[in-house]
This record gives C-alpha cells, sequence and structure tokens, in this order.
C-alpha cells in the first residue's frame, strides 16, 4: 500500500498487520524528502539510524512480539529537544554541529512505541520567532502554500509533516509555537497541559545545559511553568495516540477517549479580537462556526473577552521573567548569537526583583479570574491567529493594518498563560486559499476532553 500521505495511525497500523514494512513505510519517506531538497525541514536526516529501527521493528512483528503502537511511523524531532547521536544547536551559530548525547524522555517514549526518528527539525534560534529561519539550515518553506511562511517556532516540523516526510512530529510550545505553524501549513497539534509530557531535554536546561551529559528541566520560571512538549500529526486521532505515549500518568489527566461529546458539552467562544488584531473574515469564520455546532452542543455561548486578562499578564511578565538558562547557555559564545535575541536575554537578567515579584502576582491573580470561564463552559473556541499564515518575511495583512512577530501570536499567548490543553485544528481557508484554523481547548488537565471535542469537530466539518 502506499503509506506517505496517510496519517500515523493508519500507517502503524498497516505495519502491525502486515500490510506494509516498517523499511518501506520510511522508503516513501525518504523519496519525500529527496522530492524536496529546497524545503529546509531539516538540520540533520538519520536515514541510516532510521533505516536500523525500521528493520528492528519489522523484526519484532515477524517474530510476534508487539511493535508498539507507533510501530514504523517516521518521527520528526524539533533541533530544541535532545536525541542522542543527533546535532542539537538550537537553531543557533553558537551550537553549530553541537551533538548531543543524552535523548529527551519524551522522544526515548515515542521511539519505545515504536515510532522511527529520521531526523531533527528547524527552528528559529532558541525558539524565538514567529517564521523559521536560522543560521544553522537557513529559512524553511512551506511545501503546502509557496509565498506563506511554515510558522515558526516549530515550522520545521510543520514543515515535514505536511510535506508527508514524517508522519508525526514533537515540537515545543510557549507562546503558540505548536499551534501557529500547524495552521501556516494546516495540520493539526496538541499543546497539552503543563507537566502532562516530562520536558526534559529541552535546550537550553537548567543551567545552560545543551546535550551534555543528565540534564535538568528548564529553571526560568515562566518557562518551566508554561513551556511544553507536544505532538503535530495529521490527524485528531494521531495526537490522542501521541498523548497516550508521551504522558505521565498523573490523576487529573485524562488521555483515552472519554465519549462526552458533543451533546452534553457547553461551549464558550470568542473571536479573539480582544487579544489583537483580527480579520474580518477569521470573526465570520468563528461566528459561522459557532452559529453550525450550536445546535450539536449543550449551550453556546460568546465571550468577547475571552483571555485578555492572561494576554496582558504573559505580555507583560515575558520580558521580565530572567532568561537563566539562556544566558548561561550563550556565555563565552555571545559573538555568535544574533544581536536582537541576546538583547532579549540579557535585558531579561536585568529585572529588578520587586519589578519581577508584582508580575508573577498579577500573572496568578489573570489566570485566576480567566479559569473561572470552565466553571460554565467545558469546551473554549478561539481562532489561533488574527489571520492566516504571514509571508516569508513574518508580516501578516490584517484588513490593510501589517502586523508582525509576536503581535500575531496573541490569540496563542492567552492561552498558554492560562496553563490550559488545546488543540490547533484547521475549519476553513481564507481569501487567498491558507489554512484557518481553530483552538479547541479545555480546562487544565481535561487533555481528553479537547481532544475528544476536536476529533468530533474535525469529522463534523468533513
Amino acid at each position: 500500500m502506499e503509506t506517505a500521505l496517510h496519517d500515523a495511525t493508519a500507517l502503524a497500523y498497516a505495519v502491525r498487520t502486515g500490510q506494509a514494512s516498517a523499511e518501506s513505510v520510511l522508503a516513501e519517506s525518504r523519496s519525500r524528502a529527496d522530492a524536496a531538497p529546497g524545503l529546509c525541514a531539516f538540520i540533520e536526516e538519520d536515514w541510516d539510524g532510521a533505516a536500523i529501527t525500521a528493520k528492528e521493528v519489522d523484526r519484532r512483528r515477524s517474530r510476534g512480539k508487539d511493535p508498539g503502537p507507533l510501530a514504523g511511523v517516521p518521527l520528526s524531532v524539533k533541533d530544541v529537544i535532545a536525541v542522542a547521536g543527533l546535532w542539537l544547536t538550537g537553531g543557533s551559530a553558537a551550537y553549530a554541529g553541537n551533538i548531543s548525547t543524552f535523548t529527551a524522555t519524551a522522544v526515548r517514549r515515542l521511539q519505545e512505541a515504536g515510532a522511527v526518528v529520521i531526523g531533527k527539525t528547524n527552528c528559529p534560534e532558541f525558539a524565538f520567532g514567529a517564521i523559521t529561519e536560522s543560521a544553522v539550515a537557513g529559512r524553511t518553506l512551506n511545501s503546502r502554500f509557496p509565498g506563506a511562511t511554515a510558522g515558526g517556532s516549530s515550522g520545521g516540523e510543520a514543515a515535514a509533516v505536511a510535506a508527508g516526510i514524517s508522519a508525526l512530529g514533537l515540537g515545543t510550545d510557549y507562546g503558540g509555537s505548536l499551534r501557529w505553524p500547524s495552521q501556516c501549513v494546516g495540520i493539526t497539534a496538541l499543546r497539552p497541559t503543563p507537566r502532562t509530557v516530562p520536558d526534559l531535554g529541552i535546550v537550553p536546561g537548567a543551567g545552560g545545559w545543551y546535550g551534555s551529559g543528565n540534564p535538568s528541566p528548564p529553571a526560568a520560571r515562566l518557562q518551566a511553568s508554561t513551556q511544553v512538549m507536544g505532538p503535530l500529526a495529521r490527524s485528531v486521532r494521531d495526537l490522542r495516540t501521541a498523548l497516550g505515549v508521551l504522558a505521565d500518568t498523573r490523576s487529573g489527566v485524562r488521555t483515552s477517549p472519554g465519549g462526552a461529546v458533543p451533546g452534553n458539552v457547553a461551549v464558550a467562544w470568542s473571536d479573539g479580537s480582544a487579544l489583537g488584531p483580527v480579520r474580518r473574515e477569521v470573526s465570520a469564520m468563528i461566528a459561522s462556526l459557532a452559529k453550525e455546532v450550536a445546535p450539536e452542543v449543550r449551550t453556546l455561548t460568546q465571550v468577547p473577552d475571552l483571555f485578555a486578562g492572561s494576554l496582558a499578564a504573559y505580555n507583560r511578565l515575558r520580558p521580565l521573567d530572567p532568561m537563566i538558562d539562556h544566558a548561561a547557555a550563550v556565555a563565552g559564545r555571545e559573538h555568535l548569537v544574533l544581536p536582537a535575541n541576546l538583547e532579549v536575554i540579557q535585558r531579561s537578567m536585568q529585572t529588578p526583583a520587586g519589578q519581577l515579584e508584582t508580575a508573577v502576582a498579577e500573572s496568578e491573580q489573570a489566570r485566576r479570574r480567566d479559569l473561572a470561564i470552565f466553571d460554565s463552559a467545558d469546551i473554549v473556541l478561539l481562532p489561533v491567529a488574527g489571520g492566516p499564515a504571514c509571508d516569508v518575511s513574518g508580516k501578516l495583512d490584517i484588513d490593510g493594518e501589517s502586523i508582525h512577530g509576536w503581535d500575531i501570536m496573541g490569540q496563542c499567548r492567552a492561552v498558554t498563560m492560562v496553563g490550559a490543553p488545546v488543540v490547533s485544528l484547521p475549519v476553513a481557508l481564507s481569501s487567498e486559499g491558507l489554512p484557518l484554523s481553530v483552538q479547541v481547548i479545555a480546562a487544565p488537565g481535561s487533555d481528553a476532553l479537547a481532544l475528544d471535542f476536536a476529533e468530533w469537530l474535525e469529522g463534523f466539518i468533513g
């Protein structure tokens, strides 16, 4: 069977049942990569290592052993996540050629489930950016929508999955870095509840760790509490399978289907205009979607200023939160770091303690206030951004107004501050024919409910 553009669930089923071999799946993956040499999705490809792994998956199946729920699935990993023996640069010239001796816990779990790592994907330096361009691999392109960006900072991951090179990607999300690139290329992604997926192996780790020896998780306060690892895929069911493999088992976080949608679910929605500029067509899209789902759900409520307090708190706290791990990582390598990024890191280290503590307290208050929406709603719907993918320079037109950089990601940043799990799901096309995605958000710990509703919505919109 031809498997290159099937989702990860279908690929794993084919390998597990003998309809396809892991080696044949890998061969199709490689042919897709060879056909797109200018995509710049990867900083390093590891087809030799992947071939060894795929052969072992097939050997396990032939011996009657369970090859795992992700048997033979080609997996790509963002270049801020450690994989032993492969480059770990974080998109920075300061670490060009750096090879990790450690494999992140999340990657190891995916490998143990049968996934086949095919390489490391490009990201902007230290994952700072809404587009993906680095000194290590250049600018990542959007294979499905030429002229538009693949997004950032998990843009290499999004490009690889959308191009059919990998069937599952592992990225990170601090302010929208899974959700925004997924919209840009028209795939799905999951930002889990923080601390559901172990973050051991993200760089920089505590003390500036960058892949050598055993790490500690990031120590910077905001980053440690809100940054997550999460999957990118071609379907919501893939996200659920990946989360089941990745997640720590802890009370209050359910990853299995609950069958709770849609008729017994209360839904709130907003067009996100309180969080930044929004195109009229995006407002119309989310309003139309709400109208369509209204007869299917228990209640539907529009909340115009949804999460506005959390966005203000995020924007106030992020530049003040001392980037202690980044500062340690760049020490002695400052001349190799992009000046704008170095300035951000150094400026954060100058924050007066009193100012920081005030911002932290205000952020907690805003978060508690905004979490109150889940007292009356089970699911919240919000656009991923105020428009579709921006151009390759990073500019996005909002009905004649040009925005760029972090201003594009206000709708994502607000949800980050709330600490809720969220699925990014493409639901419509813009006037240019570019994907428009919705954030399907549930209360912290209710990851499975977000997946339940997103999977139902995926089928409902066809």
